[in-house]
This record gives structure tokens, sequence and C-alpha cells, in this order.
């Protein structure tokens, strides 16, 4: 379209036009003037053409003007097209008079969908993170490697380039995005790498209690993997100072709590048999498995420990347990030491937290004054007692004692995860398996729901 003048100054020229021409011909001559198109509906693509007919008294006009009222443009000739989607309206003028509007749709074109096409060099690649997979992605037959991004759709993850390497068998499900327009899926099948055997080292003893009167010893032994080698592995005390161990046995006339680890083929076990050495006068007064009262609540003694200063301290379970939430919310309690007690206590005590966000603290200390929910070296202690030294769920000692929990009126322990007291972010706390041989410390969610067991300690006089 040519722009021209204003369409009020074309009417008024065209006015002047008819003065003059009425004085020398017809005086105050109107006409009608009509506008028609053969199209009200183009393609928006600069090709489409729509024609006009001006007609004036019936008859076509060929000296009448076409403008366009968006811009008020004189249609040059009688044909109109553009590039532009949209409506546009038109009026046809004749010697100062003018048609009805007429109106005509230019409808985007829609761009062509690319033709987007993903391969790979191979299918099948070791999970070695060193064997690759190479990528080619095509647009309509041009090479678009460089430029297009590739998603693994079961992992919801982009590839940076257009290679893949993994160190995790599985299947691994491809696709190539252009412009928003996807391509074909491609799989490809990471296998494992056959990983050697690995021995793991470990250190038994036949008991975990001794009195402190050097009439009772411990004997260990050292397995790496199905093998014992007691015989030639290295046995040492990790907490005291001098303390020696004579071939594979250890006895001892003084209180308190022993560590032991072992050495072999340069691994040291990763987790040490703790031996307790307590006072013989105990025997008889105190028992592992017996029920204990204490403030009118009972409980049964699931350990007895003697510290580094010749102090003995029994530990109690509660009778009942319950599945709660740790806490509500999502913050730091300090609660990062080895006591359950001093966990328990100390947030809401000195940094005064509100109990009614932590369900499981809030259950264990409604059993009464000292009641604590236990730190995962507690229930550890708990674990061995149950399972007798055996860290299983199936073993006898299990039903025998949740039998012996139920005749006095508690709940029994069951397979499945119990919250420490032991926080390990703003968000997670150690909870211990009580399933199988692993002792598994996982760190789920605070809010996630798992058992709670209460815990009591006392000092024994």
């Amino acid at each position: 379209m040519k722009r021209f003048f204003n369409i009020f100054a074309i009417i008024a020229l065209a006015f002047g036009f008819v003065a003059c021409e009425g004085n020398e011909t017809t005086e105050n001559k109107e006409y009608n003037v009509e506008l028609s198109v053969d199209k009200n509906s183009i393609m928006a693509d600069g090709e489409e053409q729509a024609t006009f007919t001006v007609k004036v008294d019936g008859a076509v006009a060929e000296d009448a003007q076409i403008i366009c009222l968006n811009d008020n443009s004189i249609v040059e000739g009688t044909t109109f097209k553009t590039a532009v989607a949209g409506e546009y309206s038109f009026k046809a003028a004749y010697k100062g008079f003018t048609s009805e509007t007429v109106t005509i749709t230019a409808v985007a074109v829609e761009a062509p969908i690319p033709a987007v096409e993903l391969s790979v060099d191979k299918s099948e690649i070791v999970a070695d993170n060193s064997d690759t997979a190479t990528f080619t992605v095509k647009v309509d037959g041009e090479d678009k490697s460089s430029e297009v991004k590739i998603t693994v759709i079961n992992y919801n993850s982009e590839l940076e380039g257009n290679t893949f390497t993994t160190d995790v068998a599985g299947e691994f499900v491809f696709v190539a995005n252009y412009e928003g327009v996807k391509s074909n899926e491609v799989k490809v099948v990471a296998t494992a790498v056959e990983a050697p055997v690995q021995k793991t080292l470990k250190i038994q003893s036949d008991v975990n209690r001794i009195k402190a009167d050097g009439s009772e010893k411990v004997t260990f032994t050292v397995f790496y993997g199905e093998d014992d080698v007691t015989a030639d592995a290295e046995i040492y005390c990790s907490n005291h100072e001098g303390v020696t161990v004579e071939g594979n046995t250890f006895s001892s006339t003084t209180v308190g709590s022993y560590s032991f680890r072992a050495r072999y083929n340069d691994q040291t076990t990763g987790t040490a048999v703790n031996i307790d050495v307590y006072d013989p006068e105990l025997v008889g007064k105190y028992e592992i498995g017996a029920i204990h009262e204490v403030n009118g609540v009972k409980g049964v003694i699931f350990a007895i420990k003697s510290d580094n200063n010749g102090n003995t301290y029994c530990y109690l379970f509660s009778m009942d347990e319950e599945d709660l939430q740790w806490s509500t919310k999502y913050e730091w309690c300090n609660c990062t030491s080895q006591r359950g007690d001093y966990n328990t206590n100390d947030p809401f005590d000195y940094f005064g937290m509100n109990i009614d966000d932590y369900p499981a603290f809030k259950w264990c200390k409604a059993h009464g004054e000292g009641w604590f929910l236990p730190s995962s070296t507690e229930l550890h202690w708990m674990w061995e007692m149950l399972t007798n030294g055996e860290r299983d769920f199936k073993a006898p000692s299990v039903a025998k004692y949740n039998e012996f929990i139920v005749e006095n009126g508690g709940e029994p322990f069951c397979e499945t995860y119990y919250w420490s007291s032991n926080e390990t972010s703003e968000d997670l706390v150690e909870v211990v398996a009580f399933m199988n041989d692993s002792v598994v410390c996982l760190d789920p969610k605070k809010d996630n729901v798992y058992t709670a067991r209460a815990a009591y300690r006392f000092k024994v006089e």
C-alpha cells in the first residue's frame, strides 16, 4: 500500500470536484458508491490477494479511490495483499461520496514444522564414566548437534553437549528439542562394570560385659570376608592408652567402657566392639533384661555402662512405643552429642524451643522426669541387647524379649526404623534400623513418621 493523504482531505477534495463539475453540468448531484471484495479472508503471506470492485450508481467505476482505514492510505489498483496478520477495513470514495466499510481478515501463516531427527553412534555403553555415546541431531537434514538441547527423559536432566557417559547401570532414554519441536526417542543401555569382590574386615567378641575383677575375659575373633584371620590380625584398644590385648583375649580390674578394633591387610575395622567392664557388686542388683521401675514408670534395663571415671549407669527403655514425627519444622536443635538425655533436654531447657513442635521428644518426656529420646549410640546398645549381639531381627532373643515385654503389659519391638535424637542437618536426623546386621543409620527428613521408644538413665550408687 502507498500512503497518500488523510481520508478527510480526500473526501474534501472529492467534494470540490463535485462542486466544480456541478457548475458545469448538474447542481448537487448525489452518487451511490458501492464497494465489494471477492474474499473477506486471505493468508498474510504477501502473495494471496483480495480484489475490490467499485460501482457508482450501479456501474463499475474505475476512477474511484479505495482507502484503507487502518492507516488512511490509498490502495494501488483494485487488489490488496499483506504479510502482516490482522483485520483491515476499507472504503471507496467517488466525488465526495463514500461507500459502506468492507473488512478483510489477513490470517497468520503457520511456520512449517521442522523435522528433528536424533541418532546415536552406539546403543550400549559400559557404565565406567569413560565409554561414550555420541549423539547427532539433524533438523530438516541439516546437522544441528551443537545447537540443540538433548534431554535424558527418565532422569529429567540435560546433556552438556552431545555426548553421554555414566557410572550408573541402566537404560537411558533421550530426546532432542529444537525450538519447541521434539525429536524421536533414542535409548542407550549402560551395562554395569564387574566390580572386584571387596572383603570387609570385622571384629567380634563372645561377650560384651565382664566383671572388673580379672576373673572374666573377652575373646575376640577377626574376619576378613568369610576368612578367620584372628591369628594374623592386630587387635587394639582405641580409647584407652596402655590397655593391651593378650593374643585375642582381654580382661581388666578397672571399671570402664573399652572400644576395640583390628588391623589386617592394610585395613582397619570400621565398627569397634565395645566392652563394658563393670563392678562385680552389681551382679544380682541390676541385670540386663530385667524390669525396673523409675518414678512410677516401668522400663527394661538394656545396658549397664561404666565411664572412665568409675561411674556406672543403667539404661532403661520404655514398655511402649509410638509412631511420630521427629519435628514439624526444619531447624537446628544442637542435638549432635552421643547422649540422648543431653540431646533431649538441651533444646527445650536452654534454647527455648517449643516442645509441641517436636512430637517424638514430647512423647518421650511425657513418661516422666528424666525420660528422653535415645541417641543413635544408645539405640545401638538397645539393638545389641534385643538381638543378643546378633543384630538380626530374626534372632531368637528378639521373640523372647518381645514376649516378655507383652507379658508385662508392654508393646513389642517392630522390624522398623527407630528415631534417634541425633540430627545431621537442619532437616535430617539419624534413624537406626532394627532390621538386619547392617544396623544402618539413615538420614530421613524430620517430618517423616518413624517409631520412637523412650529411654531413661540413672547412676548406680
